[in-house]
């Protein structure tokens, strides 16, 4: 029985992979509908279940933050996580890999991760790179705001003792 190589075609992750090639936009289209032909309904409903709760947590937690930031920062946080799945399941089939018979099906799995795990990784961690410092700024601020609270409300309260 031969393994089920899931990677985009050999000529759009060619073509992925020298950016200055011509048909990079006519490639990106394949590669979209090749992706979406090969949706993971599961890895999409997991992820789902992840952002849902985490959205709200983040959203009772620091709620003068912007909604869009925690959204745009959890948006990352789970593509990244995805990419991660899909490595995963890439890197389980070449564990299934028989050589030399699978030579070239290892080459494209090989240029898929360069072609496309990794550029995606890479922007997903820049992404967040750029958001989670405001999410911190903002949890400091509000964590300032308590402190400071409670010690406003400790002198009312001991002026009120002393009156």
């Amino acid at each position: 029985m031969q393994p089920s190589f899931a990677g985009p075609p050999d000529s759009v992750a060619k073509a992925l992979s020298k950016p200055n090639g011509r048909n990079v936009a006519k490639a990106t289209g394949a590669l979209l509908s090749w992706a979406n032909s090969k949706k993971d309904h599961a890895l999409t409903q997991r992820s789902l279940n992840l952002m849902r709760p985490g959205i709200q947590m983040l959203r009772t937690a620091l709620p003068t933050t912007d909604p869009e930031l925690i959204g745009r920062i959890f948006a990352n946080l789970l593509d990244l996580w995805e990419t991660g799945q899909k490595l995963d399941k890439e890197l389980q089939k070449l564990k299934k890999l028989r050589l030399p018979k699978d030579r070239e099906a290892l080459r494209t799995t090989l240029q898929w991760i360069d072609a496309i795990q990794l550029d995606m990784a890479s922007y997903w961690i820049e992404q967040v790179k750029k958001d989670l410092p405001k999410l911190l700024m903002a949890l400091d601020k509000l964590e300032r705001r308590s402190i400071h609270g409670a010690a406003r409300r400790s002198q009312r309260s001991s002026a009120r003792r002393a009156h």
